[in-house]
């Protein structure tokens, strides 16, 4: 076995991990989130316009959380993960809100979907492949899934994002240490060691995510931004986070410029 299988098996252990979820739950669950995550689903549906009902997979579905946004709203969800220990979340999180006969949930691997081909018309990944090794087979999945004429909406990191360039400048002026970052075709990728493990983090070069999704049938048909800045995660006073949320949502109702985002939103149609 060589080291980028022992890697990718090493993610997959961390990703086991409930401490995992709980600290993303725990950073970004927040009621100020919330505020966001409803914005961007109400813009979302509102460009899309599925038909009532329809069918979303959750691919990536972590504790359902977006799973809900989209039975809020009326759609019916097929919610998988690779982590048995989240899906125990999910599928609480899915009973408490009241969404069990709308929300269906299932263990899956993203690099090896069980669904036959063409399966959904509409597909969610939201934050997720950041965290797959193996983007390229993820992407291939997604595509094989999706039926032609249906809908991708993926969620990703933006290495070219201005809050990395801030915090490193920051860094090389105070003398902290920087982390070890490598630059593939993919984006910037690094191996962040949590206390349960290490763990896979990319922040997509969006052009070359753009190019291979084309590759596989898939044409954007809309880019914004996310949130612009996810720097209410490094400060712990509740004002400063208050008005970097603001700014947040400021920033997608009225912007929505994506090039320096710290995330972008791709809305991408299967011909």
């Amino acid at each position: 076995m060589d080291i980028e299988d022992t890697r990718k098996g090493q993610v997959k252990e961390s990703l086991q991990k409930k401490d995992i979820h709980e600290g993303w739950e725990s950073a970004y669950r927040t009621p100020e989130n919330e505020k966001f995550y409803e914005l961007a689903f109400d813009w979302i549906i509102h460009n899309i316009t599925p038909p009532a009902d329809s069918l979303f997979l959750d691919a990536g579905c972590g504790n359902c959380s977006h799973s809900i946004h989209l039975a809020k709203r009326g759609f019916k969800v097929q919610a998988v993960d690779f982590s048995e220990s989240v899906l125990g979340m999910a599928e609480e999180n899915v009973r408490l809100r009241g969404f069990t006969e709308r929300i269906k949930i299932q263990r899956e691997d993203l690099t090896a979907l069980s669904f036959e081909n063409e399966t959904f018309s509409h597909i969610l990944c939201w934050g997720v492949l950041m965290h797959i090794p193996d983007v390229e087979k993820a992407i291939g999945e997604l595509a094989r899934v999706l039926k032609p004429g249906g809908i991708l909406i993926i969620s990703e990191g933006n290495m070219y994002e201005l809050q990395s360039i801030v915090l490193n400048v920051y860094r090389l002026l105070t003398g902290k240490k920087m982390e070890e970052f490598k630059r593939t075709p993919t984006g910037i990728e690094r191996w962040k060691q949590t206390p349960v493990g290490s763990l896979f983090v990319r922040q997509a070069d969006i052009g070359w995510l753009v190019k291979r999704l084309e590759k596989q049938g898939l044409v954007v048909k809309k880019r914004i931004a996310g949130q612009f800045t996810e720097l209410y995660t490094k400060v712990s006073h509740p004002i400063l986070q208050k008005l970097i949320h603001r700014f947040n949502n400021f920033w997608f109702r009225y912007i929505r410029i994506p090039y320096l985002s710290f995330v972008n939103i791709l809305i991408l149609q299967k011909i």
